[in-house]
């Protein structure tokens, strides 16, 4: 089916067809929304962002019946994920845990859109923003009109003057993240997932964590190094090395192994978009705040948004854009939790790693003693859940 647009008026246009924007496309289309969705590239590219799933957001995808998009297919679920350190190991149940490609789920959910006939490919220009409407100029030329505007994209220079956006950045936030395959040198690795942590504080390095993408294994290393760092160059360039010169026990523990693929890198600084003032475009995912990957909660803010602006379509079709409450998306109690949720969790990934300090010790601490708590309850809750009731 041709993807150009033959209308010039949608109900919602979406700028960018990555995760988040993907998802939004596909759930308004289901509502019966008329639905155009933009993106200058063909194809999502090999880029490194989110791998797996965690529990509230594989739950998400299932309730918005796109759990089965997620690729690749034949993925299990992760049952428990242990945490190793030279002398000690500790096994942490977990539920609904999944890893998964993010390039390749994109790209499923592109399929859906394209066969839909609601993904063109082209560059958009510039959207303007009016109470009675948005206007969205292509790069061919053309000009559409649309009740709401849904930008999911990182944002161009031009796009970001155009909007009048301006970047809330108080905190000088910064994650560095680097993603590899490993493969067991002989025999099979002894575990399904686990995550390392330095026994030694070791300046800017947060931990390391490994689990299956189907068939291969996974390993990702979160740190708040600068990119162009002594650190991040030397890890770039051996990263098996160095890996074991962070943990020298790891060996000993999974076996000798060896890298399968390049090494990947991530950096992500800290934003989040002032929007008091837009009337019919909405931000959502990366395009309205950025997250560090060591938090494990960039799928969920992406999901969020997702819902949070879902809930206001479905009147869509019969009300004008003027009628549109943008603020109330911004407002919502959920979307608010989780992006501050993601900022706090930033900002002790970064303290907990940079700060020796003995106010982030006495943190440090309770945190350990609360997830304890949290683990024993969790453990508690499967015994009772696992035994025979009695019948008198």
């Amino acid at each position: 089916m041709d993807g150009r647009a033959k209308n010039s008026e949608f109900d919602v246009i979406v700028i960018g067809a990555g995760f988040c924007g993907s998802v939004v496309a596909i759930k308004a289309a289901d509502l019966g929304l008329r639905i155009k969705v933009f993106d200058s590239r063909e194809a999502y590219p090999d880029a490194f962002r989110a791998e797996k799933l965690e529990q509230d957001q594989y739950e998400a995808l299932e309730a918005m019946e796109l759990i089965n998009l997620i690729q690749p297919e034949g993925s299990n679920l992760i049952n428990a994920v242990r945490v190793l350190k030279s002398s000690s190991e500790t096994v942490v149940p977990c539920d609904k845990h999944r890893g998964m490609d993010y390039s390749a789920s994109v790209n499923s959910f592109r399929s859906v859109l394209r066969d839909r006939g609601l993904l063109e490919t082209q560059k958009v220009s510039l959207v303007q923003d009016s109470s009675t409407g948005s206007t969205v100029s292509l790069e061919d030329g053309s000009t559409l009109r649309c009740k709401l505007c849904v930008i999911s994209t990182g944002l161009s220079k031009g796009l970001r003057k155009s909007l009048g956006l301006q970047s809330q950045a108080p905190n000088a936030l910064i994650s560095t993240t680097f993603g590899f395959d490993i493969e067991p040198v002989s025999a099979p690795f002894p575990h399904e997932a686990f995550n390392t942590y330095p026994e030694q504080f070791t300046a800017g390095l947060q931990y390391a964590t490994f689990f299956p993408i189907a068939n291969r294994m996974r390993c990702n290393v979160f740190t708040c190094w600068k990119p162009g760092s002594a650190e991040s160059t030397q890890f770039r360039a051996d990263t098996r090395s160095a890996l074991l010169r962070y943990f020298p026990w790891l060996e000993d523990r999974i076996g000798p192994f060896r890298l399968s693929t390049k090494t990947q890198v991530y950096t992500t600084h800290y934003y989040r978009q002032r929007c008091d003032h837009l009337k019919t475009v909405i931000l959502v995912g990366d395009a309205y705040q950025s997250v560090s990957p060591a938090t494990g909660v960039g799928l969920s803010k992406c999901l969020s948004d997702a819902r949070a602006l879902l809930k206001m379509l479905p009147g869509l079709p019969t009300s004008s854009a003027k009628e549109l409450d943008v603020a109330s998306f911004y407002q919502n109690s959920m979307k608010r939790r989780v992006d501050d949720n993601a900022l706090s969790r930033w900002r002790w990934a970064n303290e907990s790693s940079t700060s020796r300090s003995f106010i982030t010790a006495l943190k440090r601490l309770k945190r350990k003693l609360a997830n304890s708590r949290v683990r024993q309850l969790i453990s508690y809750a499967r015994s009772i859940d696992r035994r025979p009731l009695n019948r008198r």
